[in-house]
């Protein structure tokens, strides 16, 4: 009896270590105005922030080179997009010079500060352009079809990430807001390509910014409608870890039962 406690207590620790942990911060569909703005006021207040948050790693000139190797100038990262993506959801300022800066948290800044900082480090770069998205507008069949073929691969058609190999992963979808989508497609962070896969993807042209719309409907569905009518989703990671729980919890219960019965006997 005691050997079957134990053998049923580690299938219960297995069974909870492969449940990840899927809830994304908080974003709603909400789309900030662009960061186009080049009055003096804007560009002082977001040149001050950069001085005091960025530029001890970045260097003092955005256009410069950073102060460490493994911190990218940020003239090659996508202008006013790419800072308002890693600002707005959190993942900058990092705590470190080395490894992914994926995760999302709580940003550090109010809408304004973020809004003056990726106004001057787009002008000063030469991009000031924020993507336009409105998920409102797009087609969640063609949505599906198009993050199929361009963002499946590595996020998962069920949008809840997945590991790449080494320290490159491709975070959740779950708890991202359009103009997420729409930034991490115009600048490609860290493994993603600019253009997200999207086929001739062009931020300004129409025919793209329709795709993208898309793409943020259909990712605004999987954030509403979690379809599992299997029971429970293990974190949404596909066949693989939910065969191998299934494996060893179905397995180690007629494993349970078989000896219970040959007790009676």
């Amino acid at each position: 009896m005691r050997r079957t406690m134990i053998l049923f207590a580690g299938i219960a620790v297995l069974a909870l270590l492969l449940v990840p942990a899927t809830s994304g911060a908080s974003g709603g569909a909400g789309v900030r105005a662009q960061a186009t703005s080049s009055s003096g006021d804007l560009q002082a207040q977001g040149r001050g922030i950069y001085l005091q948050s960025c530029a001890a790693c970045h260097g003092p000139d955005p256009n410069g080179p950073s102060e460490y190797s493994s911190v990218p100038s940020l003239k090659d990262v996508g202008g006013a997009a790419a800072v308002d993506w890693a600002v707005r959801t959190g993942r900058m300022p990092f705590q470190s010079t080395t490894g992914p800066a994926i995760a999302r948290g709580k940003s550090h800044f109010t809408e304004q500060e973020v809004h003056a900082l990726s106004a001057y480090v787009g002008q000063a770069v030469g991009d000031t352009l924020v993507p336009e998205v409105n998920a409102g507008k797009g087609d969640v069949a063609r949505g599906q079809r198009l993050y199929g073929q361009a963002c499946a691969a590595c996020h998962g058609m069920s949008g809840a990430g997945s590991a790449l190999g080494g320290e490159n992963i491709a975070p959740t979808m779950l708890g991202v807001s359009a103009l997420d989508v729409a930034e991490a497609i115009k600048t490609g962070p860290g493994q993603m390509p600019p253009g997200g896969g999207i086929p001739e993807y062009a931020p300004t042209e129409s025919a793209s910014i329709q795709q993208v719309n898309d793409i943020a409907a259909y990712v605004a569905a999987l954030n509403k409608e979690r379809l599992n009518r299997g029971g429970v989703p293990i974190g949404g990671k596909g066949p693989v870890p939910e065969g191998f729980v299934a494996w060893v919890i179905g397995l180690g219960l007629l494993v349970l039962v078989v000896r219970w019965l040959g007790t009676r006997t």
